[in-house]
């Protein structure tokens, strides 16, 4: 009589696949939000054109340009073109200019009612207070801008990007492992079972 047996482990025993799938969905979602809407807190803002007072440690520091912020209480939307617009930064103890440059990453982000994206960067040698100062030149007049200056906020932003598609690859990695792991012991019992004659279910 022939002798039937269920192969183990069951295809069901993938369904373990689905806690890791949903850990780095979650853990993507929670390091994504919790790191941007935090980020805009080490920057500093101001509003242009004019002028400001900034008190400075040494370090790299990156300039957004601010499409949409509030300041003060006042919203402030730049919709219209800043064509034109220049800065410019200098040590107000030794008057000696800072020089700025373009950024080595195009950084942008959009969180808590503000959004912008990377303009500028330069960096600090010695702490102290520094003047910062931007405006349209020799065109006419332009709107009212917001300009948000900080140190660590591009590396910030990479580093919630990076952390959470670390999260979710990994958990989506741990959840693959888990059914080839159910797949391949599955195929062995198969064989086995093939050559003692058994029927396979």
């Amino acid at each position: 009589m022939d002798q039937t047996t269920r192969v183990r482990p069951s295809l069901w025993q993938c369904l373990w696949a689905v806690p890791f799938f949903l850990t780095g969905a979650v853990w993507f979602g929670y390091t994504l939000f919790h790191g941007l809407m935090h980020v805009t807190d080490l920057l500093t803002q101001v509003v242009f054109p004019g002028s400001a007072e900034l008190n400075l440690q040494p370090g790299q520091y990156s300039v957004f340009l601010e499409e949409q912020s509030t300041v003060n209480g006042k919203i402030y939307s730049t919709a219209e073109s800043v064509s034109g617009l220049s800065c410019r930064m200098r040590s107000v103890q030794t008057g000696t200019p800072i020089a700025m440059a373009r950024p080595s990453a195009n950084v942008s982000y959009d969180v808590n009612g503000r959004s912008g994206h990377s303009v500028l960067q330069f960096a600090i040698q010695q702490a102290g207070k520094y003047a910062f100062a931007c405006d349209y030149g020799d065109a006419p007049k332009g709107p009212e801008v917001v300009v948000a200056v900080g140190s660590g906020a591009s590396t910030a932003i990479t580093r919630t990007v990076v952390d959470g598609l670390s999260a979710f690859f990994g958990g989506g990695a741990a959840g693959v492992v888990v059914i080839l792991l159910v797949v391949f012991r599955r195929e062995r019992a198969k064989n086995r079972l093939g050559e003692s004659g058994q029927v396979r279910i």
